[in-house]
């Protein structure tokens, strides 16, 4: 038995709109209602690599409290350099380490229910360094 990839995880929120809006225009997800099935509550399920990645409950009370342990949930992806410029021009404030040596490049944002999203990009340390020379 081994675990293999992170399945989804689920937000609940009281802004619905922003939160889809910045999944979806932010990090390029793909609202799919068509994929979620009729639940009881309402929400959206938000595709990352056609894979139903974030479950959004859309509830009526802010319930919002500590995460325990969870400090942030973490992506692949690609195109870091694109990411930052895409970031810059929305307007969203981020963060990034650079970790050349193991060709690791990651960008921190915070979503609008203060989640902390991590972005992971692998394998573009070369060309980062190489088109800012």
């Amino acid at each position: 038995m081994a675990l293999r990839r992170l399945d989804h995880y689920n937000i609940e929120t009281v802004r619905p709109e922003e939160t889809v809006a910045f999944y979806c225009d932010v990090l390029g997800c793909v609202n799919a209602p068509e994929r979620r099935p009729a639940f009881v509550v309402p929400g959206a399920w938000l595709l990352v690599d056609d894979h139903p990645a974030i479950h959004v409950n859309f509830v009526e009370e802010d319930r919002a409290g500590t995460t325990g342990a969870i400090d942030h949930v973490a992506f692949s992806a690609t195109g870091y350099l694109e990411m930052c410029a895409h970031l810059d021009e929305l307007g969203i404030e981020f963060e990034t380490v650079e970790l050349p040596q193991m060709d690791l490049m990651q960008i921190f944002v915070i979503d609008p229910n203060q989640i902390r999203v991590e972005i992971n990009i692998r394998g573009e340390a070369e060309a980062v360094a190489a088109a800012r020379a």
